[in-house]
């Protein structure tokens, strides 16, 4: 079983437009079952009804992959006990106990973000600990402990970018990977063309995905897993990549009332984000090898693109807008010119709220003057904006002047002369 198979028959009951949603959806699971280093947490994220369940709901025929509706602050690790039947002895039942060593799937992570905002915050806090393996909880009638490896895999709308913002500037585990999706018309035509339920899309797909594993895991017992092994211009791209997630994922506070900056920037360092990269190539690395029987089988350029992906999804897709038509003009612009770009379709003060955070984490750079025109001023970040995006038009106009232009105001001064144009300048 190899993955042009599964996406064959895949394709004859829905549309798949993203080229890599499929090693995406199984390389967590091959990852977190076959790769000694942290498990892989990946969130896909696409708007509702962007097919993204629809993608991960076969997972359930892998008999260590647990899929979850719902949970509570004491559904992880609670230390209740009951007494099984078959046994006699009393066994816990919280879920990192029954998991044990897994993978934790959510179809639609929505659920955990329309919890009230406390109980969200700690059920993000535990899974925290779960990533990093270890977690004691103390109760009233004593402690529970579990250690393990549990791996995530869910699929959220895009609110979840702005629901967990205060999760990410905690140092939240999720590796984001932003769906591509299928027109209008693609998905009509296909729909108008298959009479077939999700359910029974599922129960078809459902047996490929566990053949696709166990014969990666038959694999492996025969060959072993290979070593990680870049070339430095590969390296060198994974260390870009790094860079810009840790300031996509940056959260930046701003003013309610004015929009602007009103706190230092809080980043993370890049060493999580190389850690997890380097879990992915080595297993997208492990499954080119299972592809092609070779166990000598070199890492493919394209996986270093896939790992860049997972960077630039790591930006909400306001940002991203931005930056893409930054990326594509020739020209500083202002807030108002940005706004009537590219399909954004945002008014100029709402532009502004994406443009200063943008700006705190030196992804963006502006010209001073009465009216504030904004640039990327970093070549090596634009360049990456415009190799990784998509959908870029190519016809930014070079003459953009609106009459709003003279109306925009004045943001406030975020950062002094003498900082650098990008914080890449640091590194």
């Amino acid at each position: 079983m190899k993955i042009k198979d599964i996406k064959e028959e895949f394709e004859q009951y829905i549309v798949i437009r993203d080229r890599w949603i499929l090693d995406v959806v199984l390389g967590t699971l091959i990852g977190n079952a076959f790769i000694n280093r942290d498990p892989l947490w990946t969130m896909i994220t696409a708007p509702s009804s962007g097919g993204k369940s629809t993608m991960i709901a076969p997972a359930v025929g892998v008999e260590t992959v647990f899929f979850v509706d719902d949970l509570t602050e004491k559904t992880l690790l609670s230390g209740y006990k009951t007494k099984d039947y078959k046994t006699g002895k009393m066994v816990e039942t919280s879920l990192l106990k029954v998991i044990g060593n897994g993978v934790m799937a959510f179809s639609d992570f929505t659920s955990i973000l329309a919890k009230n905002a406390n109980s969200r915050a700690e059920i993000l806090t535990q899974f925290k600990l779960v990533f990093d393996r270890k977690i004691t909880k103390y109760t009233g009638t004593g402690s529970s402990k579990w250690e393990g490896k549990i791996g995530f895999l869910g699929a959220a709308t895009p609110d979840i970018y702005y629901q967990l913002e205060y999760a990410r500037s905690m140092g939240e585990r999720f590796t984001y990977y932003w769906m591509e999706q299928p027109t209008d018309e693609q998905i009509a035509e296909k729909q108008a063309s298959v009479k077939i339920s999700s359910k029974d899309i599922t129960d078809i797909m459902s047996p490929m995905f566990k053949s696709y594993c166990f014969n990666v895991r038959d694999w492996i017992d025969k060959n072993g897993v290979p070593d990680l092994k870049m070339t430095e211009e590969q390296r060198a791209k994974v260390k870009q990549a790094s860079m810009f997630c840790v300031k996509g994922k940056a959260t930046v506070h701003t003013n309610f009332k004015t929009g602007k900056v009103d706190q230092i920037p809080n980043q993370a360092g890049v060493g999580r984000d190389n850690k997890v990269f380097d879990t992915w190539l080595q297993t997208l690395q492990l499954m080119d090898c299972y592809e092609n029987d070779d166990i000598n089988y070199p890492l493919q350029d394209d996986r270093i693109d896939l790992i860049r992906k997972f960077a630039y999804s790591s930006v909400n897709r306001e940002r991203r807008k931005v930056l893409e038509i930054l990326a594509g003009s020739s020209m500083s612009l202002s807030a108002s010119q940005i706004g009537t770009l590219n399909g954004l379709g945002l008014e100029k003060d709402s532009v502004e709220m994406y443009l200063a955070p943008l700006h705190a984490v030196g992804m963006i750079q502006k010209e001073a003057g009465h009216t504030h025109k904004w640039y990327i001023g970093d070549k090596d970040v634009k360049t990456f904006i415009l190799e990784v995006s998509d959908g870029i038009e190519a016809n930014i106009p070079t003459n953009t002047d609106t009459p709003e232009d003279d109306d925009v105001d004045e943001l406030e001064e975020i950062v002094s002369k003498e900082r650098p144009q990008s914080l890449l300048d640091n590194f």
